[in-house]
């Protein structure tokens, strides 16, 4: 049973049964691959933003049906890249309710790291990623 508190420590149950940290070693592998994920989770956001507004400006000028719209190729990869990132976001939302310190942290820094790598072109909100 988790505890329903924040609380510290480093024995902690994550996402599976077969996940389980007793020391230091282990939770310190497994906060930097939460760190890991939640960066993967950062990135698939800002590409699939990426994705967005490049097809937005390519098919600008294209009238589309609404038939080719949805089962395009890209509209399929976005589909996919969703249901990925809403996993990711899922499993990363379960881990911070173990509400285990340490994990809390990895998710808090893992989302900070990413966020920098991946959403740089962010820092202007009038530009829209055309090309790049």
């Amino acid at each position: 049973m988790h505890s329903m508190f924040f609380h510290g420590g480093v024995s902690e149950t994550i996402l599976f049964k077969e996940w389980r940290t007793t020391d230091w070693i282990g939770m310190g592998g497994s906060m930097i691959g939460i760190i890991l994920l939640t960066m993967i989770y950062e990135g698939l956001k800002s590409y699939r933003d990426h994705l967005f507004n490049y097809t937005a400006l390519a098919n600008k000028n294209i009238r589309k049906t609404r038939i080719q719209m949805i089962f395009s190729v890209v509209h399929l990869l976005q589909v996919i890249l969703h249901v990925c990132q809403m996993i990711i976001g899922y499993f990363l939302m379960l881990i911070f309710m173990t509400f285990n310190v340490w994990l809390c942290i990895a998710v808090v820094i893992g989302t900070a790291i990413g966020y920098w790598l991946f959403s740089w072109k962010k820092i202007n909100s009038d530009y829209v990623d055309c090309c790049s």
